[in-house]
């Protein structure tokens, strides 16, 4: 497809002294798509004016990706994506019906506000930058896929749960509690990855020896036990009992990345990420569909170690790209929150403002509905 566009001599850029005019003529020509004209700018990859094609050459003067960026073109691209598909095929996550599910369900859902921008990684190799932010497969809008947000919830609660175990203070610190609440986190999230039949890696084996062999035997144990496998059998794979979400941004930004020569103290070769700026929005919702037979109480120990995570993850932790640089954390204020519990009595529904607050909505269970 990608030759079949560039075949056309009027949307080609040339290699040589006429490339930045053609790199300006493209971007100002606004009869052709915007992703198009992205797409279009990539030839110049392959040209001396590669630097002109993403942020142009001078600081006072952008030009290509960034001064599509600054003159806000992207965020219009967003909001009419939103507008003519988002909204109208309803891919927006709304407040779900419970109704369907069976007691001890619940959901969570707020609108987020960024603290400091969210930077990702795109799926695409075509770009003009090497850095893009992860974007809508088919409606190229900035987004967070529910595997993200599944893997940055995992990550905070998993960091919670060590962190935990390193205070030796903790009264209820042994190696059958570290076993009880790791299982609890693959009901939440599905079976942990690295557990393969005669070998150990990734999450499996970090867990593993963080609690030590007496806590992993008693891990094992309890995941036996709870699908009735036996002791020679491998340990099941199974799905957890959340499920996530998409969310949708609206807003692009760049930052840049300029690291520095040991000896001269001068950046020479600076990076840029495409980037959710600073203050942008985005709605979060979480369902919690419990497995048949568990208790109401269960699903709201569930429910109180959810919100915990989930305020870590948003204030602390962050998700996405470059967490341990500050990127991809958001406000403890929130807009439109709402905690939607089903009891065998019916659905009860409670509003929060902050995420401490819904910390305090899950502690009181069925007293703060």
């Amino acid at each position: 497809m990608m030759r079949e566009i560039f075949a056309y001599p009027e949307w080609r850029i040339p290699i040589g002294q006429k490339a930045k005019c053609k790199i300006d003529h493209l971007l100002n020509n606004h009869q052709l798509d915007l992703w198009f004209r992205i797409l279009l700018l990539v030839q110049a990859l392959v040209t001396q004016s590669k630097t002109y094609a993403q942020t142009g050459e001078r600081l006072e003067k952008p030009a290509g990706l960034r001064k599509l960026i600054e003159e806000r073109q992207f965020d219009k691209f967003f909001r009419e994506q939103h507008q003519k598909f988002i909204e109208p095929f309803s891919l927006q996550s709304s407040l779900k019906d419970l109704s369907l599910f069976s007691p001890g369900s619940w959901v969570i859902q707020f609108t987020f506000t960024l603290r400091k921008s969210y930077i990702s990684r795109d799926d695409t190799d075509f770009y003009i930058i090497d850095n893009p932010v992860k974007k809508e497969w088919v409606f190229k809008v900035p987004y967070v896929a529910p595997s993200q947000w599944k893997g940055a919830l995992r990550a905070a609660m998993v960091r919670q749960l060590v962190e935990w175990w390193q205070d030796s203070d903790n009264p209820d610190r042994t190696p059958e509690e570290f076993a009880r609440r790791r299982f609890r986190q693959t009901l939440l999230f599905g079976d942990e990855k690295g557990e393969e039949p005669g070998s150990l890696k990734a999450l499996a084996r970090y867990l593993d020896e963080m609690g030590g062999q007496e806590a992993a035997q008693h891990y094992r144990c309890l995941v036996r036990r709870y699908f009735k496998a036996d002791a020679d059998e491998p340990l099941p794979h199974y799905q957890g009992r959340l499920h996530f979400y998409p969310t949708y941004f609206d807003r692009i930004g760049l930052e840049v990345i300029n690291p520095h020569d040991r000896e001269t103290g001068a950046g020479k070769w600076p990076i840029y990420f495409e980037c959710v700026p600073q203050d942008a929005k985005g709605t979060f919702t979480l369902l919690y569909v419990p497995l048949s037979g568990d208790s109401d109480n269960e699903a709201q120990k569930d429910l109180r170690n959810v919100a915990r995570g989930i305020y870590a993850m948003m204030t602390t932790y962050g998700f996405g790209a470059k967490t341990s640089s500050g990127f991809g954390v958001a406000k403890d204020e929130v807009e439109g929150g709402q905690l939607l519990f089903k009891e065998k009595e019916g659905e009860r529904k409670r509003g929060f403002s902050t995420l401490r607050e819904l910390i305090d909505k899950a502690k009181g269970g069925s007293d703060a509905f």
